[in-house]
């Protein structure tokens, strides 16, 4: 476990408990011994540690990485005919010399775009760059060291991760990987290259295909993944009264979840302020009250000032994750934040948001969604209607699994729709989650540990 993302799925779900007793579970990861020892009190096995040291990556190493990324953003975005794929390569506020990297990079990057094998040459390249480096011999230690008989990589994107698995793979040691979420394998970062994976669903099984045929249809299996179990474990409900006094909302009204993306999302705060504006000229019987649960890596405080001027409005449900060291892979969720997570979907009536995966995890008690599709005039270097033409939501069957807010003028009757409806059928939305997840989405963590255990 590279880092601290993982930690939901994969060691706070039923994953661990999934395998026989008599298998052994060695936990390597960059997470503090503190959050181990709580893994490891939570599981009927017992979980040894080792702690995961950091790849530090040369010039040659990171040019390469960098040359292949573009170069298959440029072939994938030819294949697909989707330019927004390009956007997952914007480099923009970098200083001089990175920016100067970057444009080198993508120079060499298009010439090689336009064959995929020599695409499958560069990473070829690649994978004798690492085997050269003096981590991969520290790793290859470790791994003799403990003689793991698998090793399961729980994201594609991590640098020190991929060493390992080339490591393991040297020594001849089983590797599988997990593809952490329903959107990253059109964003060409798959940097840990196991002899099998697991994936969400049939649509990532053939996108895998279609971005990566070089890897074999058997070595692909569909087991769905940990992130919905939590919805179903009844012992994390709360009683709704008791919800809505922790967060402090009228439980004679209704919910609205507003859910915040990261920071490369630059207007959550305001189309929050657009979302509060449109409530309060609502009549007050009909205006629900708003819940904002931010992203748990934005700790900009940049939606303070609208709770601020509507504080009998809006009510912030803050994530209740720990931070132990700069970066994203050293933020990471704790039980008691799953708990709050299932009772916000739980108790909420419907969420809104531009594109996140929150909508699926609504989808798992049938609410609604609103996608936010439209775009901030003083923003210009962002655009939410271009990302919600990613390549990830063409797996949407139809346009009717969410409610589209296309105009500020809108969010009244959207708000409205999903509060009271009519909306579509059932089936109609839940139609893009079956495509999006395996079902039944509660056998997740025994598909996987099952998928392991075969290998």
């Amino acid at each position: 476990m590279p880092d601290g993302v993982g930690l939901r799925n994969y060691l706070y779900s039923k994953l661990m408990d999934e395998f026989p007793d008599e298998v052994e579970i060695m936990l390597l990861t960059v997470l503090p011994q503190e959050v181990v020892k709580d893994v490891a009190l939570s599981h009927r096995h017992k979980i040894s540690h080792v702690a995961m040291t950091g790849y530090k990556e040369s010039f040659k190493g990171k040019l390469l990485k960098e040359v292949i990324t573009y170069a298959r953003l440029r072939y994938n975005t030819r294949k697909v005919q989707n330019d927004t794929i390009m956007i997952n390569w914007t480099r923009k506020n970098f200083a001089f010399w990175t920016r100067l990297f970057f444009a080198m990079a993508a120079f060499i990057g298009f010439f090689f775009s336009f064959s995929y094998k020599s695409i499958e040459w560069l990473e070829k390249q690649y994978s004798r760059h690492l085997r050269s480096t003096g981590y991969f011999e520290e790793q290859t230690r470790m791994l003799n060291e403990h003689q793991p008989d698998v090793i399961f990589s729980t994201h594609q994107r991590s640098l020190d991760g991929s060493v390992i698995v080339e490591a393991a793979k040297a020594l001849g040691i089983k590797t599988i990987g997990a593809i952490y979420s329903w959107d990253n394998l059109p964003k060409a970062r798959l940097l840990v290259r196991t002899e099998h994976y697991v994936v969400w669903s049939d649509y990532m099984k053939q996108e895998m295909a279609d971005y990566y045929p070089e890897i074999h249809s058997e070595n692909i299996v569909v087991t769905g993944t940990p992130q919905f179990e939590f919805y179903f474990n009844k012992d994390l409900y709360m009683d709704r009264a008791a919800f809505f006094a922790q967060e402090g909302l009228d439980p004679n009204r209704k919910v609205l979840c507003f859910s915040g993306n990261d920071l490369t999302f630059p207007c959550d705060e305001k189309y929050l302020n657009d979302l509060a504006e449109a409530l309060m000229q609502m009549p007050e019987k009909d205006r629900p009250q708003v819940l904002l649960r931010r992203a748990p890596v934005d700790l900009s405080g940049r939606f303070k000032p609208v709770i601020e001027q509507f504080p009998e409005l809006i009510k912030a449900s803050d994530p209740l994750w720990k931070t132990y060291s700069k970066g994203w892979s050293f933020i990471v969720p704790t039980r008691e934040d799953i708990k709050l997570l299932v009772n916000v979907a739980l108790h909420a009536d419907a969420v809104i948001n531009v594109g996140s995966t929150m909508a699926h995890d609504f989808a798992v008690y049938g609410k609604p969604a609103i996608y936010i599709n439209y775009d901030q005039p003083s923003v210009t270097h962002w655009s939410a209607v271009t990302n919600n033409q990613y390549q990830h939501f063409r797996s949407m069957p139809n346009k009717d699994c969410v409610i589209w807010l296309n105009g500020k003028d809108e969010i009244a009757a959207c708000v409205n729709k999903a509060m009271n409806g009519p909306l579509p059928d059932a089936e109609t939305r839940a139609a893009w989650f079956r495509v999006v997840a395996l079902q039944p989405l509660a056998e997740a963590s025994k598909r996987i540990a099952g998928t392991i255990m075969s290998l």
